[in-house]
């Protein structure tokens, strides 16, 4: 059995939940402060596996764990009497529809802030030492055996503090081989290399560098203002995707379920902190998606609610029901094609 793809399943099974928990929750919550009878809480989609009864809201564990809902009294517009979703004012419905995409983009900062408390890699500028980013496929560094990350410390017994010294001292050899000295995994290592002219005829080592990356750990009062601003500029690219996804030459790339998966697991590799800032990345993909007026989605619902207060009386419940059930069927069918083409691309490479 490949463990890693158990682990990638997982992870990705995991993060669903957790996203799908919040959005719902917001719906239930907002439901019941209005009054709204809740007659089921689901998680995952039936067939049902177990459930239990509290007061009017049963709640269900399904059988299959991509996603979960909240089914309310008269949510689908029949039913018109007291406690049901479709007796209650326009903006009370509004916020309920809301409120599920609301959750989502309050756990984004929440997500971040806890990443930058565990701490992210930062570019120390002040600490005097050299990191390489990146081994040029060939280069007399990849030859030599250098990897990304090594920290170059001195170079035929120079110390070097920055990437200019490095590069000087590199220049320096005029193509004679040199002693490379470097810290690797906490280990000090000494490779020779010889540079290479590059395209200007100049001597180098065919590496990206930079100031070495360091862990930084922030206290909750400083990562929440800095989680809240990147929640946001996350928010509002994504936005701005959306918005060029529709112009004339627009290449748009869009992942299933499966690349989902794929990309939940190789940022659980990266550790924890990777996987919270990817999970608020998918928590805001999540509430802005859901808000979009296609039919089946909450974005779909606002808009009959808007049409109601336009026109002054609902749309048929059997028109709106029927274009949901459109919508919802669409939706699946585009999910499962794009995880086809997913699987392809995977199995490919």
């Amino acid at each position: 059995m490949d463990w890693s793809l158990v682990a990638t399943v997982a992870t990705f099974l995991g993060v669903l939940t957790v996203l799908v928990t919040a959005h719902e929750l917001g719906h239930f919550v907002v439901a019941r402060v209005a009054g709204i009878r809740v007659l089921e809480f689901g998680f995952g989609y039936p067939p049902r596996v177990a459930s239990f009864t509290v007061g009017e809201t049963t709640y269900s564990l399904n059988l299959l764990p991509l996603g979960g809902f909240v089914r309310m009294d008269g949510e689908t517009g029949d039913g018109d009497v007291d406690g049901s979703f479709a007796a209650q004012p326009k903006m009370a419905r509004a916020a309920v529809l809301v409120a599920g995409s609301a959750m989502n983009l309050l756990l984004a900062p929440l997500c971040l802030t806890t990443a930058l408390m565990l701490g992210e890699m930062v570019p120390c500028d002040g600490c005097g030492r050299v990191q390489v980013y990146e081994v040029q496929a060939g280069s007399a560094s990849q030859v030599a055996g250098v990897r990304d990350g090594d920290v170059i410390t001195s170079i035929g017994g120079t110390v070097v503090t920055d990437a200019a010294g490095l590069r000087a001292a590199v220049r320096a050899s005029d193509g004679r081989p040199i002693a490379l000295r470097l810290e690797r995994a906490g280990t000090i290592l000494e490779l020779p290399a010889t540079p290479r002219l590059n395209a200007q005829g100049v001597p180098a080592l065919g590496v990206a560098i930079g100031p070495e990356y360091v862990l930084e750990q922030r206290t909750f009062l400083s990562a929440f203002p800095l989680a809240i601003t990147r929640a946001g500029n996350m928010a509002v690219s994504l936005v701005s995707g959306l918005t060029k996804a529709f112009e004339p030459e627009a290449q748009v790339q869009i992942a299933g379920p499966v690349g989902i998966a794929e990309m939940t697991g190789r940022a659980a590799r990266q550790g924890a902190p990777t996987l919270l800032q990817f999970t608020a990345f998918l928590s805001i993909n999540l509430a802005i998606f859901n808000l979009m007026p296609i039919p089946g989605l909450d974005g779909a619902r606002l808009l009959f609610v808007g049409i109601e207060r336009v026109r002054g009386r609902r749309v048929s419940p059997r028109i709106e029901g029927a274009m949901h059930l459109a919508g919802m069927l669409l939706l699946i069918a585009v999910m499962l094609v794009v995880s086809f083409r997913d699987i392809q691309r995977l199995v490919a490479s």
